[in-house]
C-alpha cells in the first residue's frame, strides 16, 4: 500500500506509522526539495509534540533550517509557504479521530504537492537515499509568527467594509484544535459578535470528534436552534475546512454550500471549475449557469489542485464543504470559507437559508462502512447489479443516471468503503441505499 492517501500519510502511532516513518519523512523532504529552508507547523493531537520533534529531526540532519510556525491550522501554514515561496511540512491528521495522526508535505507555492511528487518522495522514504549532514553542516531552527501574514490575505479576498456594516451575530465551533488561535481573531478584524465552543485547545478532543458530521455536531446545532444567530460554523481538527448551519440551526450541505461560493465568485471573476467525482450535478448547473467548464477528477485536495494548475482553473472544492481558491491558496482553508460566507450573506442582503434554497436542490448522502478492504469485491457486485447504468472509474466506481449517481470509492484517509448517493429525487435516493445495504450484507 502507497504511504499517501488522498491528503498526505496518516496513520495510528506505533500501530500504522512510526516514529522513524517520521524520521524518514523529514530526512525525505529535506532531500526533495533544494531549498534551504523548509517550514514546520503542527496541530494539538498528543502524538504531534512527538512527530513534530521527530520530522525536525529529519529536516536538519539533511542540512535543512527549519522555520517553526508553532501550533497553527494548515492553510496558515501554506499561506506562510506561498508568501515566503519555501516548502513546509504540517503535522497532522485533520478530521481523522484524536488516535490518529499524519504528515503534509506543503509546496513551495503552498498548495498541496501533486501525486508524482508524493511518489519521489515515498521512493525516498523507502530506499533511504537521504543527504545527511556533518557536525558542521547540520541545519538549524528558529521560530517564526504565521498567524498574522494569514488573516491579512483572507482578508483581501472579501468586502471588508460591507461585512462590518452588518454586525453579524455568530455562533463557532473550534474542535478544541488549531482555529482557536485564528478564527476568533478573525471575526474580530471583521467586527462581527461570536459566541464560541470547544474553544480552548484539548488534544483528546472531549467536545467532540475532529471531523464536523451533523452527528459530531450536535451541541452545536442544538444551541444554534435555541438562540438567534446570523450563522454558525463548526471546523475540522486542521482548519482546513468549515461547516455551516444557517440562521435557523439546520445544516448546511457541504455541496450546497460550495456551490453557492462558486456561484459567487463567478459573478466577479471567469474561469474553469475543478470538482471530483464526489460531487453532485449541482455544480454542474453552477458551470453552466455561468458559461465555463467543469473538469471532474478524482476525490482529494491534492489532485485537485494539480489539475487547478495545470488548467490554470479559477476553483475548486469537494463535496465536503473544502473551497480551493487558487488565486488566495491552492488548497482548501476553513477560515476562507467562513470569511466568504459572510461576504455572500452581506454582498446579497439575503438570509444564507433563503441564498440556499434558490439553488436546485441536489441531495447527497454519504454512507462510511468502516473497517472493510474487499472494495474489489464490492465494486464487482455493483457493476453486475446496476448493469443498466452507465459508469466512469475516475476514482473507484460512479454509476450515472441522468442527473443522479451512485459513487463507491476506498477511503484515502482510513480503512473504510465510501460511498454517495446523489439525486434531486429523495425517493430514488432511498431506494438505492435499501439496495446498496443489501449488496453489502450478501
Amino acid at each position: 500500500m502507497p504511504l499517501f492517501g488522498t491528503n498526505g500519510i496518516r496513520g495510528v502511532l506505533n500501530e500504522t506509522i512510526s516514529p522513524e516513518l517520521g524520521y524518514r519523512f523529514g530526512m525525505a523532504v529535506g532531500t526533495y526539495y533544494v531549498d534551504k529552508k523548509i517550514a514546520v507547523a503542527y496541530d494539538n493531537r498528543t502524538t504531534s509534540d512527538l512527530f513534530r520533534d521527530v520530522v525536525v529531526a529529519g529536516l536538519l540532519n539533511s542540512g535543512k533550517d527549519v522555520v517553526d510556525l508553532g501550533m497553527i491550522p494548515t492553510p496558515a501554514a501554506q499561506i506562510y509557504c506561498k508568501l515566503n515561496n519555501i516548502p513546509g511540512v504540517m503535522i497532522t491528521a485533520s478530521h481523522n479521530p484524536p488516535n490518529f495522526n499524519g504528515f503534509k508535505v506543503i509546496s513551495k507555492d503552498g498548495s498541496n504537492p501533486g501525486k508524482g511528487e508524493e511518489v519521489k518522495i515515498e521512493g525516498l522514504i523507502e530506499n533511504g537515499n537521504f543527504n545527511k549532514s556533518r557536525w558542521d553542516t547540520v541545519g538549524a531552527s528558529h521560530k517564526e509568527e504565521a498567524v498574522e501574514p494569514y488573516l491579512r490575505e483572507i482578508l483581501k479576498n472579501v468586502n471588508r467594509d460591507q461585512i462590518r456594516k452588518k454586525r453579524f451575530r455568530l455562533l463557532i465551533d473550534c474542535a478544541n484544535s488549531t482555529t482557536v488561535v485564528t478564527t476568533p481573531r478573525l471575526l474580530r478584524l471583521l467586527e462581527a459578535n461570536y459566541v464560541s465552543i470547544n474553544a480552548n485547545t484539548d488534544s483528546y478532543f472531549p467536545g467532540r470528534e475532529p471531523e464536523p458530521t451533523e452527528e459530531n455536531i450536535k451541541d452545536l446545532i442544538s444551541f444554534a436552534k435555541s438562540t438567534e444567530f446570523d450563522l454558525s460554523v463548526a471546523h475540522d481538527g486542521d482548519g482546513d475546512r468549515a461547516v455551516f448551519l444557517d440562521e435557523k440551526g439546520k445544516m448546511i450541505d457541504g455541496d450546497k454550500f460550495v456551490a453557492l461560493a462558486a456561484d459567487h465568485l463567478l459573478d466577479k471573476y471567469k474561469g474553469d471549475l475543478v470538482f471530483p467525482v464526489a460531487s453532485s450535478f449541482l455544480i454542474d448547473w453552477v458551470a453552466q449557469k455561468h458559461g465555463v467548464k467543469l473538469i471532474r477528477t478524482p476525490v482529494g485536495a491534492p489532485v485537485i489542485s494539480e489539475v487547478l494548475t495545470r488548467t490554470n482553473g479559477l476553483l475548486g472544492g469537494e463535496e465536503n464543504g473544502k473551497v480551493i481558491f487558487p488565486r488566495y491558496l491552492n488548497g482548501g482553508d476553513g477560515g476562507l470559507s467562513l470569511a466568504l460566507a459572510l461576504d455572500i450573506i452581506s454582498s446579497r442582503g439575503a438570509e444564507i437559508s433563503d441564498l440556499i434554497k434558490e439553488l436546485p436542490d441536489y441531495k447527497l448522502r454519504r454512507i462510511k462502512i468502516a473497517n472493510r478492504d474487499d472494495f474489489k469485491e464490492i465494486k464487482a457486485k455493483f457493476k453486475e447489479y446496476y448493469s443498466k447504468m452507465s459508469y466512469d472509474e475516475i476514482d473507484g466506481l460512479r454509476l450515472l443516471e441522468k442527473d443522479s449517481f451512485i459513487l463507491i470509492r476506498p477511503s484515502g484517509t482510513e480503512p473504510a468503503i465510501r460511498i454517495y448517493i446523489s439525486s434531486m429525487d429523495s425517493e430514488w435516493i432511498d431506494r438505492r441505499e435499501r439496495e446498496i445495504k443489501g449488496l453489502i450484507t450478501s
